[in-house]
């Protein structure tokens, strides 16, 4: 099943306002410059402990039945997915682990075969529900900024 491609953007769009905001907020770089119905995607720049750089793409097709693939690239956005261009404190695959994060679950390569896609949206353990993109940089902000160094 999938998401009309316009019906996605609008949603990603509308969304996109209050994560902006935040990322205004936070001291993020938010870049949604060629968010589009052909690139349903956009990018944040995260800060360490250390104050080392991390580029994160969201790939938003499907949304929001779905969740965004979160997936760590370099600066020239080309590169992608290696330990390296990960923040320390992520799982080692290299993998966001998060109900939030597509490449999660197991149809996407990821580790969790015990998660449901469409069950993205439900609270986590502690009871708090990760339902929006502004609360995903958030919860990603909050991970990155507390962590040292990278995973490989």
């Amino acid at each position: 099943m999938s998401v009309p491609v316009s019906l996605s953007l609008e949603t990603v769009r509308c969304e996109l306002a209050a994560a902006t905001a935040y990322a205004a907020a936070a001291g993020l770089e938010l870049d949604a410059s060629e968010l589009s119905e052909n690139t349903l995607q956009f990018h944040v720049v995260f800060w360490n402990m250390q104050r080392k750089r991390f580029t994160a793409e969201f790939d938003c097709r499907d949304y929001s039945m779905y969740p965004p693939t979160i997936e760590f690239v370099d600066a020239t956005r080309t590169l992608r997915g290696t330990p390296a261009l990960y923040p320390a404190g992520f799982h080692g695959m290299p993998c966001v682990c998060a109900r939030y994060n597509r490449k999660a679950y197991t149809e996407r390569g990821g580790p969790h075969g015990d998660w449901r896609l469409v069950d993205w949206q439900l609270p986590t353990g502690n009871g708090v529900a990760i339902d929006s993109l502004a609360m995903i940089l958030s919860d990603l902000h909050s991970k990155i900024s507390q962590s040292a160094g990278r995973l490989g």
